[in-house]
């Protein structure tokens, strides 16, 4: 297979990176976005599914490129805990016991920086996100590996990214005197399609 036009692309696709000082962007999430936590506990499995419209806190987010890095501005997703659901009442209520929901409604994701890492374009790759997730109130800078893709001008990133409840000062729960106690890790599985104007 002849590579010639993927590297002009990737080396188009560079210089002109190189030579956009700083672009402002409307993004839209889609309705049909998703984020799913997954866990454990000693005795079963569970998914939490977020029932809300996923939005962006602006709309309009700000990225200044350099090389193969995009730095972001503006770009902060909240989710409100409450949205989380199991399909069990109790479950729902545990979970948002332990977040501390009260005090802290929302898990925030703020994105900084994107790195394009090997084989990408505009149309397609895997890059590398530096984020901020904020959960129960404790702000942690973290890095998620994501794929993407570009269809009829609509971005579909996915990542499956693991966190621990630990490192957020949470608890893991523990019911009927320890019997039944929620593991650490848990794994928070993100689809986000959006549009960029």
């Amino acid at each position: 297979m002849n590579t010639f036009p993927h590297q002009l692309l990737g080396i188009f696709f560079l210089l002109f990176i190189k030579f956009v000082d700083a672009q402002e962007y409307q993004l839209n999430i889609l309705a049909e976005s998703s984020i799913l936590l997954r866990g454990n506990s000693n005795v079963n499995k569970f998914t939490f599914t977020y029932e809300k419209a996923l939005k962006l806190g602006s709309s309009s987010v700000r990225a200044i490129a350099s090389k193969n890095t995009l730095n972001i501005k503006n770009a902060k997703l909240d989710a409100e805990v409450t949205a989380f659901s199991s399909g069990s009442n109790l479950m729902d209520r545990d979970y948002r016991n332990m977040m501390n929901y009260r005090v802290h409604p929302n898990i925030s994701i703020a994105l900084n920086q994107i790195n394009f890492v090997k084989n990408y374009s505009d149309d397609n790759g895997t890059a590398l996100a530096t984020v901020d997730i904020t959960i129960a109130g404790e702000k942690r800078t973290d890095t998620l590996q994501f794929n993407y893709n570009k269809s009829k001008g609509i971005y579909r990133c996915s990542s499956s990214h693991q966190i621990s409840l630990r490192d957020y000062k949470i608890k893991p729960l523990k019911k009927m005197m320890g019997l039944i106690s929620l593991k650490d890790q848990l794994t928070v599985d993100m689809i986000i399609y959006l549009k960029v104007d």
